[in-house]
């Protein structure tokens, strides 16, 4: 009797090892459809689109850029916070106080489910704090439980040092298609380097405009957002070799929030 318990308990740690080899989003296994599609509705329900109203200028060092207005995506966190892209190119907070880097008026925020209805529908500007700016991320305080209140799902949040992210590991990214529809694609990591201090990652797949802010997951854990888009080109010829998206990786003071 102990023999064939030992037997069928190795057959299963046989059969358990093959199948987490075989375990893939971007081609899931029959087993494995039911886990990936819980992780995506997971994912979309800590979502949501944000909207910057008015206008501001940026002094970008060789010349002024008028912005007029912005439109991403974020990540609700602890029920009161969301993870973004910094779309200035300077800290957030300089331009909400029009320092000498910019000038500009902005009336309002808006935040919206994805299904398009309103959480905030050109709120005071003064609706959010920003708490948190490293690099090309911003976070957003909305006040203690605020998202929680209206039924939104907070992610899980690690830091780019908890997570032992390589190149050709998959990672969930928050895209959207050219109808405006939010869905989640799986794409394989490219690199994983360090710029300016500030860690980053590229990976596989193409972002559409639009977006950005949106989060990067690993097993279900928010580790970065998306930053921007990135084409490769043949010096030799000028075509495109490679499209992939930038993603400012998640920093250690991040995980605090939680």
């Amino acid at each position: 009797m102990k023999k064939v318990m030992g037997l069928v308990i190795g057959i299963g740690i046989v059969l358990l090892s093959l199948r987490l080899k075989g375990e893939s989003c971007q081609r899931p296994l029959p087993w494995h459809k039911q886990q990936c599609a819980v992780m995506e509705q997971a994912i979309l329900e800590a979502t949501v689109r944000i909207a910057l109203h008015g206008w501001v200028e940026v002094e970008t060092g060789y010349e002024v850029e008028r912005i007029n207005g912005t439109i991403g995506h974020a990540t609700v966190v602890d029920g009161r916070y969301l993870i973004t892209h910094n779309h200035f190119g300077v800290p957030l907070s300089q331009v909400l106080t029009y320092n000498r880097y910019a000038l500009g008026e902005f009336t309002g925020v808006s935040v919206f489910r994805l299904d398009g209805s309103a959480v905030l529908d050109q709120a005071p500007i003064e609706s959010f704090v920003v708490v948190s700016e490293q690099g090309e991320t911003a976070v957003l305080d909305f006040g203690q439980g605020f998202f929680t209140h209206l039924g939104l799902r907070s992610a899980k949040v690690a830091g780019e040092t908890a997570v032992a992210l390589q190149p050709g590991m998959e990672v969930a990214q928050v895209d959207w298609d050219s109808q405006g529809h939010t869905r989640i694609v799986w794409t394989k990591i490219d690199a994983v380097y360090a710029e300016n201090n500030l860690p980053l990652m590229q990976v596989q797949h193409f972002i559409e405009l639009g977006a950005s802010g949106g989060g990067v997951f690993s097993n279900g854990i928010h580790i970065g957002n998306n930053w921007g888009r990135i084409t490769e080109t043949n010096q030799l010829t000028g075509q495109a070799s490679q499209n992939l998206s930038l993603v400012a990786l998640n920093t250690i003071l991040l995980t605090t929030l939680q």
